[in-house]
């Protein structure tokens, strides 16, 4: 995936936001990580925050966008300072110094992972399938008591193998810009939707 920080707010960001947030408002936000701040754990670098400076832990959804393919909406938490400022203390893997944010005061952390929110940006099976795969992928690593494990997750190669290996391939077929009536990523000839678009409707269809 090549997810940014959307550039505007969009008819399409918009239409994931109402359905994240009815009535939510996306608001960028500066990204001021703490030295102590860990990329991907915005709950624990936020509570080291509040702790050491005050204020609160806001939670909403921070939003991303692999231009042309999808958008979704990630459970986020920033920092809400004593004076009441927005400000994101976790660092971003590829150094992004803003975000896009929607606070979501119905919201709070209780551990459990709560999976991101996915809209496609265009008509096509392989899009679909993507999206699928990841659905299904977070679905399988928080099945039963794995949804209270935190850090490393041991889970079952015959459950997680399948899907992560059609994510993959589902995933390099769209950074290669193949839609679903293009020759498949295998070189089989034949197009997406009729080769492995068929065999992974079993897998994805669950």
């Amino acid at each position: 995936m090549h997810t940014t920080t959307p550039s505007h707010v969009s008819r399409a960001v918009r239409r994931l936001v109402d359905k994240v947030t009815p009535g939510g408002q996306a608001v960028y936000l500066a990204v001021r990580p703490e030295a102590d701040a860990a990329a991907n754990e915005c709950f624990p670098n936020v509570e080291a925050k509040v702790a050491r400076s005050g204020g609160r832990m806001l939670c909403g959804w921070q939003l991303w966008e692999w231009p042309h393919v999808m958008i979704d909406a990630e459970f986020h938490a920033v920092w809400l300072s004593p004076e009441g400022a927005m400000v994101d203390v976790t660092p971003k893997p590829q150094g992004d110094t803003r975000i896009l944010f929607v606070p979501d005061p119905r919201r709070c952390y209780t551990g459990r992972v709560v999976d991101n929110v996915r809209l496609p940006l265009r008509d096509d099976q392989l899009i679909r399938h993507f999206i699928r795969a990841a659905e299904l992928k977070t679905i399988v690593m928080n099945r039963g008591e794995r949804a209270s494990q935190y850090g490393h997750v041991s889970v079952p190669a015959d459950e997680i193998e399948p899907l992560l290996l059609a994510q993959q391939f589902l995933g390099q077929s769209l950074a290669s810009g193949l839609r679903d009536h293009d020759p498949c990523l295998c070189r089989s000839g034949g197009k997406y939707k009729r080769c492995h678009g068929h065999q992974f409707k079993p897998l994805l269809g669950r």
